[in-house]
């Protein structure tokens, strides 16, 4: 006999829901561990990425040779501007030597030059070789240390020339150029070249070269209104000097051609030394300028002649008529021992502080003798002139050969104290 039959469970929904089963790496948090890991190695490689291409481009764009500037002694630090300038290898065992230090055998010399610092200071021979000492011992424009033909001493020619100094700049005086009226611009004999060696200077060889001498340095002077331009064909020295007064006793004409250093290529006759600039009044008062040449002496003064006096005078000629003045005829004059006496020129009205160009023209024609001498007279309260003083543009110490004035046999004021003209502007 068989009992009921066995039917399934009927599901009524309250039944627990059964767990699904996880795995060990699930359950031990693998999925966000994984992402985790992925997103941190992705970062790190773009870290590594930009590291190297700022290091490699940092690297190929900086000059293994480029240095920084400091200020003055070595290293400028890490604001310090680079440039991009090649250091120039030095040989230390040079820079090391001790230099000798510097002197004048010249017991009359009136310039003094210190020595130059010892390189054998440790300091400055690594300042020197390590390209970073921007404004200590250095090379500048000194006087002509060394073998040129500058100011000081050395192997170069220099003295201290009546005709002025060579390299000393508008502080020192007025700039002058020397010009041979003898050879050409490019050193050809020209028609005044003559015979400059004849035993005589009055040689008759030389009338002709003479007498066009003194025409062409008419027509600079007048016709040419002192225009440098028209000395562009004649023999120029190279070096220009820098004039504090004119004072020249007697002398040989070889004289000026020595001072400008072109004594081996220029005979001492037909030249011409014209000196130019700009100078301040120190007083205001009325004032003439003195002087003579030999052979020629010619000032002026805010481009007005105010004085022509030598023997030989292009300008106002043996009448002595100035008629930048008002054609005023100027007949006085001082005493001297030069061969011919100091002329006075046109009284002139000056007022302190006032900048006046200045011009001053000296010339030898046939050779032999020269001087040349000029200076400025006050007028004094009795409308007189109160006494010689020398026309200077420095108060620096004159050369010795000049301190005395006996030398022209005048009574000059030589120190000039208070009517000092100040060069302001030098005008080649």
């Amino acid at each position: 006999m068989s009992g009921p039959q066995d039917t399934p469970p009927v599901e009524t929904g309250a039944e627990p829901l059964a767990r699904p089963r996880r795995t060990l790496w699930q359950r031990l948090g693998g999925e966000g561990l994984a992402l985790s890991v992925l997103l941190h190695v992705f970062l790190v490689l773009i870290a590594i990425v930009w590291v190297v291409s700022t290091v490699t481009d940092g690297a190929g764009k900086k000059d293994p040779n480029a240095f920084a500037t400091g200020a003055g002694g070595g290293a400028g630090g890490a604001k310090a501007k680079e440039f991009k300038t090649k250091v120039v290898p030095k040989n230390i065992k040079s820079l090391a030597k001790t230099n000798s230090r510097i002197t004048s055998k010249n017991a009359n010399a009136t310039l003094a030059i210190a020595s130059l610092p010892s390189m054998s200071n440790p300091l400055l021979s690594a300042g020197a070789i390590g390209g970073g000492a921007s404004k200590g011992f250095g090379g500048g424009s000194g006087g002509g240390i060394g073998a040129g033909k500058g100011i000081g001493s050395g192997g170069g020619r220099n003295f201290v020339s009546l005709f002025g100094m060579k390299g000393m700049g508008v502080n020192y005086g007025v700039v002058g150029n020397f010009y041979d009226f003898k050879q050409t611009r490019a050193g050809k004999p020209s028609e005044m070249f003559g015979n400059p060696d004849a035993a005589s200077h009055k040689d008759p060889v030389n009338a002709k070269p003479n007498s066009l001498y003194a025409k062409e340095v008419k027509e600079f002077l007048v016709d040419k209104n002192w225009g440098v331009v028209s000395l562009a064909d004649k023999f120029r020295a190279p070096d220009s000097l820098y004039a504090s007064q004119i004072f020249i006793p007697a002398s040989s004409a070889t004289i000026c051609p020595k001072a400008y250093g072109v004594e081996k290529t220029v005979k001492p006759s037909r030249w011409l030394a014209h000196y130019k600039g700009t100078v301040k009044v120190p007083q205001t008062g009325k004032v003439r300028f003195v002087g003579s040449g030999d052979d020629l002496l010619v000032i002026r003064w805010g481009r007005k002649v105010a004085l022509d006096s030598g023997f030989y005078q292009p300008v106002v000629g043996a009448s002595n008529v100035y008629k930048d003045f008002d054609g005023v005829k100027c007949d006085e004059t001082h005493r001297s021992t030069t061969g011919r006496p100091l002329r006075c020129g046109p009284w002139i009205q000056m007022t302190a502080g006032a900048e006046i160009p200045i011009e001053i023209a000296l010339g030898e024609m046939p050779g032999g003798n020269f001087y040349g001498v000029l200076c400025i007279e006050v007028m004094g309260s009795d409308g007189k002139g109160s006494g010689m003083k020398l026309l200077r543009f420095t108060n620096q110490p004159l050369p010795k050969e000049i301190q005395n004035p006996r030398a022209i046999g005048a009574k000059i004021d030589m120190e000039a104290n208070g009517w000092i003209f100040t060069p302001v502007k030098s005008l080649r």
